[in-house]
């Protein structure tokens, strides 16, 4: 073969690689997590966890999208949706309640996690299960004027 043609062939690897990459992670996210997070066992209200708006649906994200998003100056510019803050929650609280692991491998399983909450659950149920884990609460507290998170 000539080296043109194993220059392609590695090129053709690479790229393959990278695009797969993101999928991969999820997987091993996912691998690390030791048990998975149950929806609220109440009927869903339909209604956003903190604010009384209702919820419709919601776009799940993907590890391509999520991955994207580090990547474009505007998407990280806006505002992250409720559901997705709400589901990161619900998968953060799931994941404080294993055994603890290395920075590594705690963000990487809560990325992972918040993918499958919002691609395996209703805006209903992520909405009903994060007020039942009392993240309206937690939320306030932070975000209020002399609140843990004051500088």
């Amino acid at each position: 073969m000539r080296a043109a043609g194993r220059a392609w062939i590695a090129l053709l690897l690479l790229l393959a690689f990278v695009a797969l990459l993101p999928g991969l992670l999820y997987l091993l996210g996912l691998a690390w997590v030791e048990g998975w997070p149950q929806p609220a066992d109440r009927a869903p209200s339909g209604v956003a966890a903190c604010s009384s708006e209702p919820r419709m649906g919601h776009q799940p994200i993907n590890p391509w999208s999520f991955t994207a998003q580090f990547f474009d100056k505007d998407a990280m510019k806006k505002k992250v949706p409720d559901v997705e803050r709400e589901a990161y929650w619900i998968a953060r609280r799931h994941l404080w309640r294993q055994p603890q692991h290395d920075m590594l491998r705690w963000h990487l399983s809560s990325s992972a996690l918040t993918i499958w909450i919002t691609r395996q659950w209703s805006a209903a149920q992520i909405a009903d299960t994060a007020r039942k884990e009392d993240f309206c609460r937690a939320w306030s507290k932070r975000r209020m004027p002399g609140g843990p998170m004051k500088r």
